[in-house]
């Protein structure tokens, strides 16, 4: 018997029990469906998490009043961190006037706030205030206009860069918006430059934002907020030497003795990305074993079905072999229609664990992405499944007289 004549007689079976299928497949489709859809959504935020680290570069770091990464990692330290003081732009300038390592330092505040142009507006806004070196610190590329510059932030200019989704929104009509203005917090603001459109990295909207300054915003918004600073290295491999600089800066403007703990948080990149590895190592881990536990189900549950099959179609077995044919061609029979079995289960499996994990993301802030490896595990592993539990009743079909088959009833 052929491959493929072994994969239609097994596909009949499927038509012809239907239910006997369904309770046979459940297994496979329950243990790949998991699979494929917790590895869709952690890959998925691998991406995006690799995204957000190519979008800050690898020779910055920043300074804030809390590090929230703590929070995960060490929770009474980051209940401890609450009580840090706020940065101010006063620490920025001090760190801009005595960091050698440093090519530049910059600070940024944000808040959610509605635009208006005309009769068109734009809702929770991420409005972030900048100093001027913003643009040299993160990609932000234009199709219009101009960034900021120092005598913007200086003089606290009402001008601001919007993001492509925002000009859209409130500029429908017009091609160019710069020169155009912009009301933020009730006060009126010149568009000076529109940022290229950086489209979604996995859920996440890069073109919805307005850039002031940020001696503009805090006249909006407060000068209460603390000020995330941003400080980029001059030499990626004096990254260290850089970091310490600051730390040991900071300490000297906040006056802090010897044996006191920092009131601020560094944090980079790599820490993120650190982080970051080993929960989904966690995640990967405790999924094994728990998958693990389904397939095996899942194959026995294979393997007696296959058993039954093969009582049920004795007779079918002694006359093949009582018109000739070996055992090797019973046992290649059985055994195909138990992977096709499975094989059909980690098909299913799939599918709706990608439709899972789709459903997930569009309910939730979770990116997704498809990952082709774990397609790959998934059909390798039914496959692996059919083969080592439909290895048993097929040689026991395999094995049977033909005289005693054919008086079965």
């Amino acid at each position: 018997m052929n491959l493929l004549e072994g994969v239609r007689i097994a596909l009949e079976s499927l038509r012809g029990h239907k239910l006997r299928t369904f309770l046979t497949l459940l297994g496979n489709i329950v243990g790949t469906m998991s699979v494929i859809a917790v590895v869709s959504l952690i890959y998925g935020t691998d991406r995006y998490v690799s995204q957000v680290v190519l979008d800050e570069g690898t020779d910055v770091f920043n300074i804030s009043r809390i590090d929230n990464v703590q929070f995960m990692t060490d929770f009474d330290a980051f209940m401890e961190s609450l009580n840090n003081p706020d940065l101010t732009l006063d620490d920025r300038d001090w760190l801009s006037e005595r960091l050698k390592e440093a090519s530049l330092v910059g600070a940024e505040v944000r808040a959610g706030s509605d635009l208006r142009a005309g009769s068109n507006s734009f809702r929770n806004c991420r409005v972030r205030g900048v100093t001027e070196d913003y643009s040299v610190l993160e990609d932000l590329p234009l199709i219009q206009g101009r960034h900021l510059n120092p005598q913007d932030v200086l003089s606290s200019a009402q001008v601001v860069v919007l993001g492509f989704d925002v000009a859209r929104d409130l500029f429908p009509r017009r091609s160019d918006p710069v020169g155009r203005e912009v009301k933020i917090g009730g006060r009126h603001f010149r568009v000076i430059g529109v940022v290229e459109g950086r489209g979604t990295v996995m859920g996440n909207n890069r073109d919805q934002f307005a850039v002031i300054p940020i001696t503009s915003w805090q006249k909006i918004f407060g000068s209460g907020q603390s000020v995330e600073i941003t400080v980029a290295a001059k030499d990626l491999d004096r990254m260290e030497e850089a970091k310490d600089e600051a730390t040991f800066q900071m300490r000297i403007r906040h006056r802090l003795r010897p044996l006191e703990r920092n009131d601020f948080a560094i944090t980079t990149a790599d820490q993120l990305l650190s982080i970051w590895s080993g929960i989904s190592k966690a995640i990967y881990g405790a999924l094994v074993p728990l998958v693990g536990i389904s397939l095996v189900v899942g194959g026995i549950v294979l393997m007696n079905i296959m058993l039954v099959s093969v009582t049920e179609r004795t007779r079918e077995v002694g006359i093949r072999k009582a018109l000739g044919a070996r055992r090797k061609a019973i046992l290649w029979q059985f055994l195909v229609e138990a992977i096709t079995l499975s094989l059909v289960g980690g098909v299913f499996g799939i599918l709706i664990g990608l439709f899972l994990a789709w459903l997930i993301s569009l309910l939730s802030p979770m990116p997704f992405a498809i990952a082709g490896w774990s397609i790959g595990l998934g059909l390798g592993t039914t496959f692996l499944i059919g083969a080592v539990f439909g290895t048993y009743p097929a040689w026991k079909a395999s094995g049977f007289d033909p005289v005693e088959a054919l008086r079965h009833e």
